[in-house]
């Protein structure tokens, strides 16, 4: 077999990302992933999660649309077609992704990888050579040390996006992007939910004021969170699960047909043990250019120890670049300055940067806020889901933006414009200077900035 210029271990969202990024370079490139490609976001995460949760949000719509001059009678939702549709979507991912591969002459093998070297992969009983190689071995569910909770088989993501019942009632653990999301499907589509966060706050990294809302927002929608939770022991039986958690120094107890683990997830080191990778809690530790202490072998994604790294998809594709392009002998350094996440909740959450606590903590008096209300939107009020807020986080007497905090519909498109006006270092007065189309929920942002130089025009301040 002749040696390739690259191999990666890997085809998720970092490592399908290198090898096409690679392949449009001229580079021969081979991929060893033992599943499908697109990984975990594609095939059990990102994509699946948002095809039902977009499923779940028409049911909702068709179900509470008398404002709208919508009634329906004997809606039901068949989660078996939903999962069905998701599944079809998910299917055109992947079959995309492979005719790309094919496109650029990158060489898929489908089976369990292993470094052996800085310049070797075993790929099943073939051993592959190459040049360079990038471990993007992704991520793998965490669990949490609980008593009964392995016993009691609980939901994860992958398994909760496969169901074809609907559970009655439904306990979640953790309240991060996973719990949330998937607990927003289940509440819109029938199910009491209760999702148990131990820290103070749903969303731990989020800003607090854009968590409150949403909070505010989803209790109605059926989904109730309870904060200062730990779970202290699960019980499976016959007739559900039970699970205890100590809140304010008391035993508490909560009952439900299925248990979602949606506490997170941690780097998934395998076929790497042995490769001699320094490693910390978090993962792979690399360097601003990805890196590792193992001349020729960089890693991307979810495996990696940065802590600046969130274990997103985007943050991996951008990390896939950087990666190949040093190989390739280009200037190329990761910068996590500006990177936008998101909870596709309903409504949703965006933000990117910093939060008003941590530009306080920073920057002090020298940091201010703004904000708009999405009630005082013409084009959120027409929706009829006027239930959001816009936040922007500014230093300095030019009032350049470090943060911007959403939480409303189309959250995750409007973090876009934030996240390029971050980027280019742009100011309030830069925004407030571009016009708008009108009436968008973009005006927000706008409107926002207005508000930021003490000339708002569609709110009082």
């Amino acid at each position: 077999m002749p040696t390739f210029d690259l191999a990666i271990l890997g085809g998720g969202p970092g490592g399908y990302v290198a090898a096409l990024h690679a392949g449009a370079k001229g580079a021969k490139v081979a991929v060893v992933e033992r599943d499908r490609v697109g990984g975990t976001c594609v095939t059990v995460g990102c994509i699946p999660s948002k095809a039902l949760l977009d499923s779940s949000h028409a049911y909702w719509l068709t179900t509470h649309g008398e404002e709208h001059g919508i009634h329906v009678d004997g809606a039901r939702f068949v989660l078996s077609q939903a999962v069905a549709r998701k599944d079809r979507v998910v299917a055109q991912l992947v079959s995309g992704i492979e005719a790309l591969f094919k496109g650029r002459k990158v060489e898929l093998f489908k089976a369990d990888g292993t470094l052996v070297s800085p310049t070797q992969i075993r790929a099943g009983d073939q051993m592959i050579d190459a040049k360079a190689v990038i471990v993007a071995t992704g991520s793998k569910v965490g669990v949490p040390p609980i008593r009964g909770l392995a016993e009691a088989k609980p939901l994860d993501n992958v398994s909760a996006l496969a169901l074809t019942e609907i559970p009655k009632r439904l306990v979640v653990i953790g309240a991060g992007a996973i719990g949330l999301e998937l607990g927003t499907f289940f509440a819109e589509i029938g199910s009491a939910v209760t999702i148990l966060e131990m820290l103070p706050q749903p969303i731990a990294y989020a800003d607090a004021e854009i968590v409150r809302v949403l909070v505010r927002t989803l209790e109605p929608r059926g989904v109730k969170v309870q904060t200062n939770a730990k779970v202290t022991e699960v019980v499976r039986s016959a007739a559900g699960i039970v699970v205890t958690a100590e809140i304010d120094g008391k035993q508490e107890s909560f009952e439900g047909d299925q248990l979602l683990l949606g506490a997170g997830r941690i780097a998934n080191l395998s076929g790497v043990e042995q490769a001699g990778l320094a490693t910390n809690r978090l993962g792979i530790t690399v360097d601003d250019r990805m890196r590792t202490n193992v001349g020729g072998v960089w890693a991307i994604g979810d495996c990696i120890g940065d802590p600046r790294s969130p274990k997103l998809a985007h943050v991996a594709f951008t990390q896939a670049e950087v990666a190949v392009d040093t190989i390739l002998g280009e200037n190329a350094v990761m910068d996590y300055d500006v990177v936008p996440n998101v909870v596709y909740t309903h409504p949703e959450v965006a933000q990117v940067g910093f939060t008003e606590a941590q530009a306080k903590e920073k920057y002090g008096a020298e940091t201010k806020v703004a904000r708009y209300n999405f009630r005082a939107s013409g084009r959120a009020l027409a929706l009829g889901e006027s239930d959001g807020l816009m936040k922007v986080v500014t230093i300095g007497k030019e009032q350049r933006i470090i943060g911007v905090h959403i939480v409303g519909p189309q959250a995750s498109e409007l973090i876009a414009e934030a996240a390029l006006a971050m980027r280019l270092e742009a100011t309030v007065e830069d925004v407030a200077a571009t016009i708008h189309a009108h009436p968008t929920l973009a005006e927000t942002f706008r409107e926002a900035m207005l508000s930021a130089l003490g000339r708002p025009i569609h709110s009082a301040r």
